[in-house]
């Protein structure tokens, strides 16, 4: 019924929110006990990248936020890496993104060169102060603005930050307040096989 709908929706998001959490604690936990499992699979990186920029055009469009992807340089058909701590990790900053814009776009860019994967998150979101910058990576860390009703476990962006440099690589970013958000992070690739594919 009507009248159930809000009270429904109110016990699903925090069925999310706290399912969210005790993911993000286990991940933490097994980071820092370092007792995650990393894989070296064959991914087809590029079956990847489509597949989550069909994922999230989808959530931005809802937004009616623009959605762009960029691809610099040639990209192996065919690199070695961990396919689901990928996965997760632009999730986790493409997730955030769509999530704090509420006009203009957002842009995921991966650039390949030298073996070299360097992967950009931007967004036209209300971005962080610069004296917050420095927290934004720590664990329950959640950066509030006047007015902002969105909420999270405050773990992704931590966990994100970690999964990037056990992968050998590294994160960082740059934002301004009410101007949006730039996430950055590299990953050393190793080409495993196949043809390279041209700049789209």
């Amino acid at each position: 019924p009507d009248n159930r709908k809000d009270a429904l929706a109110v016990i699903r998001r925090s069925g999310e929110y706290l399912a969210d959490l005790i993911e993000g604690l286990l991940d933490i936990s097994k980071i820092e006990a370092g007792r995650l499992d990393l894989h070296r699979d064959a991914v087809r990186i590029d079956l990847l990248m489509e597949q989550l920029v069909h994922m999230f055009r989808l959530q931005a469009e809802e937004k009616r936020l623009a959605f762009d992807y960029h691809r610099i340089g040639k990209l192996p058909e065919v690199v070695t890496t961990d396919e689901k701590r990928l996965r997760q990790i632009l999730i986790n900053l493409l997730s955030n993104a769509i999530k704090y814009t509420d006009t203009g776009r957002v842009s995921l860019t991966l650039k390949y060169r030298s073996q070299i994967a360097e992967f950009t998150v931007e967004d036209t979101g209300e971005g962080i102060a610069e004296e917050n910058l420095e927290r934004i990576f720590r664990p329950f860390e959640r950066i509030r603005t006047p007015g902002q009703s969105q909420t999270g476990t405050g773990l992704g962006l931590t966990i994100s930050k970690s999964l990037v440099e056990l992968l050998g690589g590294k994160m960082w970013m740059k934002s301004k307040e009410g101007e949006g958000s730039v996430f950055y992070f590299t990953l050393p690739y190793e080409k495993k096989s196949g043809k390279q594919r041209e700049k789209d």
